[in-house]
Protein backbone atom coordinates (compact mmCIF):
# COMPACT_ATOMS: atom_id res chain seq x y z
CA UNK A 1 0.00 0.00 0.00
CA UNK A 2 2.64 2.67 0.87
CA UNK A 3 4.13 1.78 -2.52
CA UNK A 4 1.33 2.66 -4.59
CA UNK A 5 0.93 6.02 -2.53
CA UNK A 6 4.22 6.87 -3.67
CA UNK A 7 3.95 6.08 -6.88
CA UNK A 8 0.34 7.93 -6.85
CA UNK A 9 2.47 10.77 -5.42
CA UNK A 10 4.76 10.68 -8.58
CA UNK A 11 2.64 10.74 -11.10
CA UNK A 12 0.85 13.62 -9.50
CA UNK A 13 4.16 15.22 -9.34
CA UNK A 14 4.82 15.00 -12.94
CA UNK A 15 1.62 16.14 -13.76
CA UNK A 16 2.33 19.66 -12.28
CA UNK A 17 5.70 19.99 -13.80
CA UNK A 18 5.99 22.86 -15.95
CA UNK A 19 6.95 22.24 -19.47
CA UNK A 20 11.07 22.30 -19.81
CA UNK A 21 11.54 25.18 -22.41
CA UNK A 22 12.43 24.45 -26.43
CA UNK A 23 16.00 25.08 -27.67
CA UNK A 24 14.32 28.62 -29.20
CA UNK A 25 13.27 29.63 -26.36
CA UNK A 26 14.70 31.56 -23.09
CA UNK A 27 15.77 28.78 -20.20
CA UNK A 28 14.18 30.57 -16.58
CA UNK A 29 13.55 33.58 -18.42
CA UNK A 30 10.69 35.86 -16.56
CA UNK A 31 10.60 39.54 -17.40
CA UNK A 32 8.68 38.19 -20.28
CA UNK A 33 5.18 37.75 -18.35
CA UNK A 34 5.90 42.21 -17.41
CA UNK A 35 2.68 44.25 -18.74
CA UNK A 36 4.75 46.71 -20.07
CA UNK A 37 8.39 47.95 -21.16
CA UNK A 38 9.26 51.42 -19.39
CA UNK A 39 11.33 54.06 -21.29
CA UNK A 40 12.85 56.71 -18.86
CA UNK A 41 14.07 59.91 -19.64
CA UNK A 42 17.77 60.14 -19.68
CA UNK A 43 19.74 63.28 -17.91
CA UNK A 44 22.32 62.76 -20.77
CA UNK A 45 22.23 61.68 -24.31
CA UNK A 46 23.66 58.16 -25.03
CA UNK A 47 27.06 58.25 -27.66
CA UNK A 48 25.86 56.53 -30.63
CA UNK A 49 29.07 54.93 -30.84
CA UNK A 50 28.46 50.76 -30.68
CA UNK A 51 29.84 51.18 -27.43
CA UNK A 52 27.68 50.42 -24.30
CA UNK A 53 28.03 49.59 -20.25
CA UNK A 54 25.72 50.60 -17.39
CA UNK A 55 27.86 53.70 -16.63
CA UNK A 56 25.99 55.11 -19.93
CA UNK A 57 23.15 53.81 -20.02
CA UNK A 58 21.97 52.06 -16.33
CA UNK A 59 20.74 48.77 -15.54
CA UNK A 60 19.48 46.32 -18.29
CA UNK A 61 15.66 46.84 -19.23
CA UNK A 62 15.72 42.95 -20.36
CA UNK A 63 17.74 40.26 -20.21
CA UNK A 64 17.60 37.61 -22.62
CA UNK A 65 19.38 34.26 -21.40
CA UNK A 66 20.44 32.17 -24.23
CA UNK A 67 22.54 28.97 -25.11
CA UNK A 68 25.58 31.60 -25.21
CA UNK A 69 25.52 33.87 -22.94
CA UNK A 70 23.22 36.57 -21.89
CA UNK A 71 21.93 39.48 -24.21
CA UNK A 72 21.53 42.60 -22.20
CA UNK A 73 19.23 45.04 -23.55
CA UNK A 74 18.26 48.75 -22.94
CA UNK A 75 15.99 51.56 -23.49
CA UNK A 76 15.85 54.84 -23.07
CA UNK A 77 15.01 58.51 -24.32
CA UNK A 78 16.88 61.87 -24.70
CA UNK A 79 15.61 65.15 -26.74
CA UNK A 80 13.19 63.39 -28.57
CA UNK A 81 14.72 60.40 -29.24
CA UNK A 82 14.64 56.82 -28.34
CA UNK A 83 17.99 54.73 -27.51
CA UNK A 84 17.95 50.85 -27.98
CA UNK A 85 20.85 48.98 -27.18
CA UNK A 86 22.04 45.37 -26.72
CA UNK A 87 25.05 43.53 -25.84
CA UNK A 88 25.41 39.76 -27.12
CA UNK A 89 27.41 37.33 -25.05
CA UNK A 90 29.08 35.27 -28.30
CA UNK A 91 32.75 34.30 -28.71
CA UNK A 92 31.64 32.25 -31.97
CA UNK A 93 32.08 35.66 -34.19
CA UNK A 94 29.58 34.81 -37.32
CA UNK A 95 28.80 37.47 -39.86
CA UNK A 96 24.94 36.48 -39.70
CA UNK A 97 24.89 36.71 -35.26
CA UNK A 98 21.98 39.04 -35.19
CA UNK A 99 19.66 41.40 -32.93
CA UNK A 100 15.92 42.06 -34.46
CA UNK A 101 14.20 45.40 -33.12
CA UNK A 102 10.08 44.94 -33.60
CA UNK A 103 8.21 47.72 -33.49
CA UNK A 104 4.11 48.73 -33.84
CA UNK A 105 4.34 52.54 -33.53
CA UNK A 106 0.61 53.07 -33.13
CA UNK A 107 0.03 49.83 -30.96
CA UNK A 108 -2.41 48.15 -32.79
CA UNK A 109 -1.64 45.01 -32.11
CA UNK A 110 -2.62 43.01 -34.88
CA UNK A 111 -2.14 39.27 -35.55
CA UNK A 112 0.58 40.19 -38.22
CA UNK A 113 3.06 42.78 -39.23
CA UNK A 114 0.52 45.68 -40.80
CA UNK A 115 1.43 49.15 -42.64
CA UNK A 116 3.43 51.46 -40.71
CA UNK A 117 5.04 48.17 -38.23
CA UNK A 118 9.20 48.72 -37.87
CA UNK A 119 12.00 46.28 -38.31
CA UNK A 120 15.58 46.72 -37.36
CA UNK A 121 17.06 43.19 -38.28
CA UNK A 122 20.91 43.91 -37.34
CA UNK A 123 23.32 41.64 -38.05
CA UNK A 124 27.09 41.88 -36.51
CA UNK A 125 28.39 42.44 -40.05
CA UNK A 126 26.06 45.59 -40.02
CA UNK A 127 26.26 46.00 -44.00
CA UNK A 128 24.25 43.40 -44.32
CA UNK A 129 21.27 44.60 -42.17
CA UNK A 130 18.00 45.22 -43.19
CA UNK A 131 15.60 47.80 -42.36
CA UNK A 132 12.28 47.27 -43.22
CA UNK A 133 8.51 48.49 -42.86
CA UNK A 134 5.59 46.04 -43.11
CA UNK A 135 3.32 45.80 -46.08
CA UNK A 136 -0.02 43.18 -46.42
CA UNK A 137 1.44 41.38 -43.01
CA UNK A 138 4.87 40.48 -44.05
CA UNK A 139 8.33 42.11 -43.83
CA UNK A 140 9.29 41.61 -47.17
CA UNK A 141 7.23 40.74 -50.23
CA UNK A 142 8.17 38.10 -52.14
CA UNK A 143 10.31 38.69 -54.92
CA UNK A 144 11.22 42.05 -53.99
CA UNK A 145 13.91 41.44 -51.17
CA UNK A 146 14.92 44.41 -48.98
CA UNK A 147 18.26 45.58 -49.90
CA UNK A 148 20.96 45.13 -47.13
CA UNK A 149 22.57 48.55 -45.43
CA UNK A 150 25.71 48.49 -46.85
CA UNK A 151 27.55 51.58 -45.93
CA UNK A 152 24.43 53.01 -44.81
CA UNK A 153 23.99 53.93 -40.76
CA UNK A 154 21.25 56.24 -41.00
CA UNK A 155 18.16 57.07 -42.85
CA UNK A 156 15.36 59.57 -42.16
CA UNK A 157 14.22 59.00 -38.68
CA UNK A 158 16.87 56.21 -37.69
CA UNK A 159 20.62 56.13 -36.67
CA UNK A 160 22.68 52.88 -36.09
CA UNK A 161 26.47 51.87 -34.66
CA UNK A 162 27.73 48.68 -33.90
CA UNK A 163 31.10 47.13 -32.46
CA UNK A 164 32.16 43.48 -32.08
CA UNK A 165 34.93 41.69 -29.63
CA UNK A 166 36.27 38.09 -29.21
CA UNK A 167 34.01 37.46 -26.50
CA UNK A 168 30.48 39.88 -27.72
CA UNK A 169 29.13 42.07 -29.90
CA UNK A 170 27.18 45.32 -29.57
CA UNK A 171 24.60 47.23 -31.61
CA UNK A 172 22.93 50.79 -30.65
CA UNK A 173 19.95 52.13 -32.31
CA UNK A 174 18.81 55.33 -32.10
CA UNK A 175 14.70 56.38 -33.19
CA UNK A 176 13.02 59.35 -33.47
CA UNK A 177 10.67 59.99 -31.02
CA UNK A 178 8.08 60.92 -33.64
CA UNK A 179 8.51 57.63 -35.78
CA UNK A 180 8.26 55.57 -32.22
CA UNK A 181 5.52 56.97 -31.17
CA UNK A 182 3.69 59.17 -33.50
CA UNK A 183 -0.18 59.70 -32.23
CA UNK A 184 -1.51 58.78 -29.12
CA UNK A 185 -1.41 54.99 -29.19
CA UNK A 186 0.76 52.87 -26.98
CA UNK A 187 3.54 51.43 -28.82
CA UNK A 188 4.71 47.66 -28.45
CA UNK A 189 7.82 46.16 -28.80
CA UNK A 190 10.02 43.14 -29.22
CA UNK A 191 13.63 41.76 -29.47
CA UNK A 192 15.09 38.56 -30.60
CA UNK A 193 18.34 37.35 -30.78
CA UNK A 194 20.52 34.84 -33.04
CA UNK A 195 23.55 33.03 -32.59
CA UNK A 196 24.75 30.77 -34.71
CA UNK A 197 26.93 28.78 -32.38
CA UNK A 198 25.81 26.48 -30.50
CA UNK A 199 22.77 27.59 -32.67
CA UNK A 200 19.32 29.15 -31.81
CA UNK A 201 16.97 32.17 -31.51
CA UNK A 202 15.84 33.60 -28.40
CA UNK A 203 13.04 35.95 -28.12
CA UNK A 204 11.55 38.50 -25.78
CA UNK A 205 8.54 38.24 -25.01
CA UNK A 206 9.07 34.94 -25.24
CA UNK A 207 6.41 32.60 -27.51
CA UNK A 208 4.13 30.74 -26.49
CA UNK A 209 4.87 26.89 -25.35
CA UNK A 210 6.71 24.66 -28.17
CA UNK A 211 6.68 27.85 -30.95
CA UNK A 212 9.69 28.93 -32.31
CA UNK A 213 11.24 32.05 -30.77
CA UNK A 214 11.62 33.78 -34.67
CA UNK A 215 7.69 33.48 -34.42
CA UNK A 216 7.07 36.39 -32.55
CA UNK A 217 8.56 38.87 -34.50
CA UNK A 218 5.40 38.28 -36.94
CA UNK A 219 2.90 38.80 -33.98
CA UNK A 220 2.60 42.42 -33.04
CA UNK A 221 -0.09 40.98 -30.49
CA UNK A 222 2.80 39.31 -28.65
CA UNK A 223 4.28 42.45 -28.40
CA UNK A 224 4.93 44.40 -25.36
CA UNK A 225 3.44 47.63 -24.34
CA UNK A 226 5.98 50.22 -24.31
CA UNK A 227 5.31 53.79 -21.66
CA UNK A 228 7.00 56.71 -21.19
CA UNK A 229 8.49 57.29 -17.38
Amino acid sequence: MPGALIRVFAVALIACAPDHPSSTTAPGFVSAAADTLTVPLAANAPVLDGRVDEGEYGAPAVRIPTAGGETRVWITRHARFVYIAAVMSDSTFYWGDDFVVSLDPDGSADAAPQSGDRQWYLRRMLDSSVVSTAASGRWATPGQPTPALGATRRHGDWHVASSSSPAAWTVELRISEPAFKPGAGTPRIAFRTYNDRPGGWWSWPLPPSGTPAQRVERSPQSWTPVVWR
